[in-house]
Parts: structure tokens; C-alpha cells; sequence
């Protein structure tokens, strides 16, 4: 009996032993993986593309919110505005939420679900939902030889015929690393006024409004049943009917705790500088959708690439009479200032990156310059 109990109790501690050593080895190999993913060895680039001002000291100011505005010869310039410009604000955006910019181009373990990877072009992608994403990926798409020619139904580019490009699953399926090639790429970004692009999702995606995109029944459905206390649904959401106004998708999205927030977990309601990586990545050309038309032409051209970007859902070719812009600017001005205010707050950020006009100023929906 004693032998017996001897010979447990030692088996017990090796195995004590064994699980102490088990960890104590994941530990220290996590711990490495940590430090080499942390290491900053990346060499210079072969190709040193334009790059941001890191002396940039001026104070950032944030775009006036102001409901009475004074109306300006500068405020009402559509002037487009030069990547000189946009690169000074956005190192004023970097400032303003203690980050930096840091070259070279550092697209090695950076997870950006939005963000593509077109090899044969070399050019990365970020294409932000609601910024006209889909028309820049078709075209990209048929540059890249993926597309033989233009969707018969556009939805259906961001399903597996774009879904290899996308940084996280390229990166793994063709061991994209930090090389001389990458480092070579060019990097795309187009951002939109936040009244506009919020406008766009809600009339696509929670309004009665018949639109070239889906609805999304569950979004409908958690804001009605928190704006007017509908009882649970017992049937699936797409058997779902009901329309928020918009109103009710302004309360509900400034009202509900971010973790408990169902349209801000949505791409396509969640603020534009959620998918941009600022600490890691340089964007060199930053394209406002309101300049779409031309500086999409002078990118090209720029670049090399023989593309044309396809038209928008809109035939209006000014944005100030585009249908978002006037719905925009019509709808919102008819909310709760205060309602409004919180509303803004939520998307500050995106307003700070380009310094966008509040749907009152003149120059709405254009970026100001100044």
C-alpha cells in the first residue's frame, strides 16, 4: 500500500511538473513572438515616396461646428485640394490622437479587413465603405486581369472575387512580407463628409428608399425595438419589415454603449478612421470622393494605370447636388440641435481627418481648406 501511494504521488508531481514546463515554454515563446513582432528592423525603402511632415507643430484646430455660419469667399471654394494639403492634415489628425507617422510603408501584420492587395498593379486599396469602395474595386479588379469586364450586379464584387485581395487573407495565402516590391507600392484612400457618407448608409441600408444596395434587417430591427419597444421577433430577419426614421437611427446610435451598439459594429456606419492604421501605414494619395472625377484621373495617370473609374450610383456629376448631399442637408437640419451635436461627436474623428464642412456651412459637403 505505501508503495502503491509513493508511486502516485510521483507520478503526480511529474505531471505537476510537466504542465509547470508546458506553460513556462509558451510563456517565453509568446514572449519572443511579442518582441519580433514589436522590432522595428525594416530597412530604407528602394523608393522614397513623398512623404508626410513629422515637424508638424501647428496646433490642430477642429472643424467649427458652427449652426449660424458667416458665409465666406474661401469657405465656398470647391478648389481640389493638393496631397501637399491632405498630408498636412493629416499629420494634424495624427497629432491630435497622439500618433505619428512613421516610413516606410509597414503593411507586414497590419490586419485591415478592408484594405487590398493588387500585386500585379502593386498598389494597396483601403476602400472604406461608403466612399464609392465598390466602383474603385471593380475597376481595380478588371486593371488586375481578376474581372473580365464590368458586374452585371456590383454588390457581388466584395464576395470571393475580391475577398483573396484582401490584406489579411493575401497575407497569409502568399507570405506577403515587408519587401523591396511592397515597400514600392503605392497605398489608395478615399474618405467621404461623414453627414454624407451616414446619409448614404442610412438611406441604403435602413430606409424604404429603393437603392442599388441590401438592406439589413437586423440594424432595422435593434433600433426599433430600442426607439419604440417592438416585442422580440420570433420569425428570421429577413422576413423582418420596418423602417426607422432617421431620427430614430441618430438617438439610437448616440445613445446605446459602443459594446452594445449594433450599427456602429457595422462597416458601414463605423467612423472612416476606424479603417485607416495611421501608427503603421502611409497612405500616399488621399482621394475626397467629392474630387472623385479628376483627381481620380490625375492618380491614374500618376501611377500608369490605364483605368477609368465607372460611374457612381448618383448621374448628378456635382457633388453639392448629388441626392445624399441635398437629403444630407435637408434632413439633418430638421433633428434636435442637441441630438445633432451628439451626432457629430461621434464621427468627430472623421471630420477632423479632412477637415469636412458641417451640412450648414457654404462649402457643404466639400473639405475646407485653409
Amino acid at each position: 500500500k505505501q508503495w502503491y501511494q509513493r508511486r502516485v504521488r510521483g507520478q503526480y508531481k511529474m505531471a505537476v511538473k510537466f504542465v509547470f514546463r508546458y506553460w513556462y515554454l509558451v510563456v517565453v515563446v509568446g514572449l519572443i513572438y511579442l518582441f519580433l513582432l514589436h522590432l522595428d528592423i525594416d530597412p530604407e525603402p528602394a523608393l522614397h515616396l513623398p512623404s508626410y511632415d513629422e515637424n508638424l507643430t501647428s496646433a490642430f484646430h477642429t472643424p467649427s461646428y458652427d449652426k449660424n455660419p458667416t458665409p465666406s469667399l474661401n469657405s465656398t471654394s470647391d478648389k481640389i485640394p493638393s496631397q501637399k494639403w491632405i498630408r498636412s492634415q493629416f499629420n494634424k489628425f495624427y497629432e491630435s490622437i497622439h500618433s505619428s507617422y512613421r516610413p516606410p510603408n509597414k503593411w507586414r501584420r497590419v490586419e485591415i479587413n478592408q484594405t487590398y492587395y493588387f500585386p500585379r498593379l502593386n498598389l494597396f486599396f483601403t476602400g472604406v465603405p461608403k466612399t464609392g469602395c465598390s466602383h474603385w474595386k471593380e475597376a481595380l479588379l478588371i486593371a488586375e486581369g481578376a474581372l473580365p469586364g464590368r458586374l452585371s450586379y456590383l454588390p457581388d464584387v466584395h464576395s470571393v472575387v475580391s475577398y483573396k485581395y484582401r490584406m489579411p487573407v493575401y497575407s497569409k495565402r502568399w507570405n506577403l512580407r515587408d519587401t523591396v516590391r511592397t515597400r514600392e507600392a503605392v497605398s489608395l484612400l478615399v474618405l467621404r463628409n461623414p453627414w454624407v457618407r451616414a446619409m448614404s448608409a442610412y438611406r441604403q441600408k435602413l430606409s424604404n428608399e429603393k437603392t442599388q444596395g441590401n438592406a439589413i434587417p437586423h440594424l432595422k430591427y435593434f433600433i426599433l425595438r430600442f426607439t419604440r419597444k417592438i416585442p422580440m421577433i420570433e420569425k428570421s430577419w429577413a422576413e423582418f419589415s420596418g423602417e426607422p426614421t432617421l431620427e430614430e437611427f441618430v438617438r439610437y446610435t448616440t445613445t446605446k454603449k459602443i459594446s452594445e451598439n449594433w450599427v456602429l459594429h457595422d462597416i458601414h456606419f463605423r467612423p472612416q478612421y476606424t479603417f485607416i492604421s495611421p501608427e503603421r501605414v502611409r497612405y500616399d494619395y488621399v482621394i475626397p470622393i467629392e474630387f472623385v472625377e479628376s483627381m481620380s484621373r490625375d492618380f491614374f495617370t500618376k501611377t500608369g494605370l490605364d483605368i477609368r473609374l465607372p460611374g457612381s450610383y448618383d448621374k448628378e456629376s456635382d457633388p453639392r447636388l448629388q441626392s445624399s448631399v441635398l437629403k444630407a442637408k435637408e434632413m439633418f437640419s430638421k433633428l434636435d440641435p442637441e441630438l445633432i451635436d451628439k451626432f457629430y461627436n461621434v464621427y468627430k474623428k472623421d471630420f477632423m481627418l479632412l477637415n469636412y464642412s458641417n451640412f450648414t456651412d457654404p462649402s457643404f459637403p466639400f473639405p475646407i481648406l485653409n
